[in-house]
C-alpha cells in the first residue's frame, strides 16, 4: 500500500514539475484540458441563449422557461391574431455574434385580452423600446412563446414595469386565462394580475362616482398640485 501510495506520489509531482515547464507541451495539455472541461460544462448545461438569437419558440430550451431566466430585446413591431396580441421581439443575447435583423419572436403578453385602446397605446408607446422577457410558456400548436414582459422605466434606470400589468391598470385590456396560466409556477402572477385588474376596476367605478361631484374632484387636484412636484403629476409612462 505505501509503495503504491509512493509511486502515485511520485507520478503526481513529476506531472506538475512537467506542466511548470514553459514548453508547448505543458500548454497543450493545460489548454486542452480546460477546453475538455468547458465542452463537458457546455454539454451538461447547454447555455445556447448565450450566443443563439431566440427566432422562434422551438429556439427557446425548456430548461430556460422552467428556471424563469430573463432575456432582453427590442420590440420592433406588434401583430393581431384572431384575439390574441402578440409583439414582435428581437432578442438580444448576452454575447450577440450571430444574430439576424429580420427574424423577430412572436411573443404573447400572458393573462390579457387587448382592446383597441390597448393596441393602439402599444403601437405609440412599444415599439422601439428595450424590454426584458421572461418565457412562461411555449406550445407545439402555435407559433408564439407567452412571455412575462417589461421596460425598464425610465430608460436609464433599473426599474422595470410589467407590461401585462399597466394594460390591465389603465383599463386598455381584461384579465384572460391562457396556456401559461395552467402551469403551478405562475400561478402566483396570474393571481396578482387578477388582483390588478379587480383594483382597476374599483378604482375606476370610485372616479366615476366622483365624476358626478366636478368640485370635489377641482379640489383635490388644487391640494395635489400643491403638495407634489411637478414631475409627479405627469402619467408614469411619459416622464
Amino acid at each position: 500500500m505505501d509503495a503504491q501510495k509512493s509511486y502515485l506520489m511520485e507520478k503526481y509531482h513529476g506531472l506538475c514539475n512537467y506542466l511548470e515547464r514553459d514548453t508547448v507541451g505543458s500548454k497543450l495539455a493545460i489548454y486542452g484540458t480546460s477546453t475538455l472541461m468547458l465542452v463537458v460544462a457546455y454539454m451538461n448545461r447547454k447555455p445556447a441563449y448565450l450566443v443563439r438569437q431566440f427566432k422562434q419558440p422551438s429556439h427557446i430550451p425548456e430548461r430556460i422557461i422552467n428556471e424563469r431566466i430573463m432575456h432582453t430585446g427590442q420590440i420592433r413591431g406588434i401583430q393581431q391574431r384572431d384575439q390574441d396580441t402578440l409583439l414582435l421581439i428581437k432578442h438580444r443575447p448576452l454575447i450577440p455574434i450571430f444574430t439576424s435583423r429580420d427574424r423577430l419572436l412572436p411573443v404573447k403578453l400572458p393573462g390579457v385580452r387587448v382592446n383597441a385602446n390597448g393596441y393602439a397605446w402599444l403601437q405609440q408607446c412599444l415599439i422601439g423600446r428595450d424590454a426584458t422577457f421572461i418565457p412562461l410558456n411555449k406550445s407545439q400548436s402555435q407559433d408564439y412563446v407567452v412571455c412575462q414582459l417589461c421596460l425598464v422605466h425610465p430608460p436609464k434606470g433599473n426599474r422595470l414595469l410589467d407590461v401585462s400589468e399597466t394594460l390591465l391598470k389603465l383599463r386598455f385590456a381584461k384579465f384572460a386565462q391562457d396556456m401559461a396560466a395552467a402551469l403551478k409556477r405562475n400561478s402566483k402572477y396570474y393571481k396578482h394580475l387578477r388582483d390588478v385588474e379587480s383594483s382597476a376596476a374599483s378604482k375606476e367605478a370610485w372616479l366615476t362616482w366622483l365624476a358626478r361631484y366636478p368640485f370635489i374632484w377641482q379640489r383635490f387636484n388644487q391640494l395635489k398640485a400643491s403638495l407634489l412636484p411637478k414631475q409627479k403629476l405627469l402619467p408614469e409612462l411619459v416622464r
